[in-house]
C-alpha cells in the first residue's frame, strides 16, 4: 500500500477529535508535518516505561490498550493515541499493542510546537478543543 498523499492525510485527519475544529488549511499544515508508519499484527507501539515524544492516528488496523494486563480499548480508524505526548513528557501506564495490520499517522511533539508557534490560530483550535473535552470530562 504506497503512503498517502498530503490530501489524504488532511482527509483522515477530518475525522480526528482533536482537529475537529481546525480548518483544511490548518489540517494540512498538520498533514504536512504527520509522517505514516506501520506496525505489524501484535507489536508495540507504546510501552508503561517509555516516554513518547509524539502522538499517533489510527487510519486503518487497531491497537489494543491495555493496562497491568487489563484490555481497556481498541483503538480504531480516527482514534487518537498519546494525545497527552504533545504536552506532557512523563509515560502513561499502558501498553499499546496491534491486534491487526496498522497503520498510523505519526505527528511529532517537536514539529507539533514548531508548528503552533508559526500558527496561532491552529494553537488556540487545538487548545479550544482540549478544553471541551477537559470540561465534557469533568461535567460527567
Amino acid at each position: 500500500m504506497s503512503e498517502l498523499n498530503l490530501v489524504e492525510k488532511v482527509i483522515a485527519l477530518e475525522g480526528v477529535e482533536l482537529f475537529k475544529a481546525l480548518t483544511p488549511d490548518q489540517l494540512a499544515r498538520i498533514a504536512s508535518i504527520a509522517t505514516e508508519v506501520s506496525f505489524a499484527q501484535d507489536k508495540t507501539v507504546i510501552e508503561p516505561d517509555r516516554p513518547m515524544d509524539g502522538l499517533y492516528v489510527v487510519l486503518d488496523g487497531g491497537v489494543a490498550l491495555s493496562r497491568n494486563g487489563s484490555e481497556l480499548h481498541v483503538a480504531r480508524q480516527n482514534d487518537v493515541l498519546g494525545a497527552w505526548a504533545l504536552f506532557d513528557n512523563d509515560p502513561m501506564p499502558v501498553t499499546a499493542r496491534t491486534v491487526e495490520y496498522t497503520r498510523l499517522l505519526r505527528i511529532s511533539r517537536e514539529d507539533f510546537y514548531d508548528l503552533l508557534s508559526d500558527n496561532v490560530e491552529v494553537t488556540a483550535a487545538v487548545f479550544s478543543t482540549i478544553v471541551k473535552r477537559f470540561r465534557k470530562m469533568v461535567e460527567a
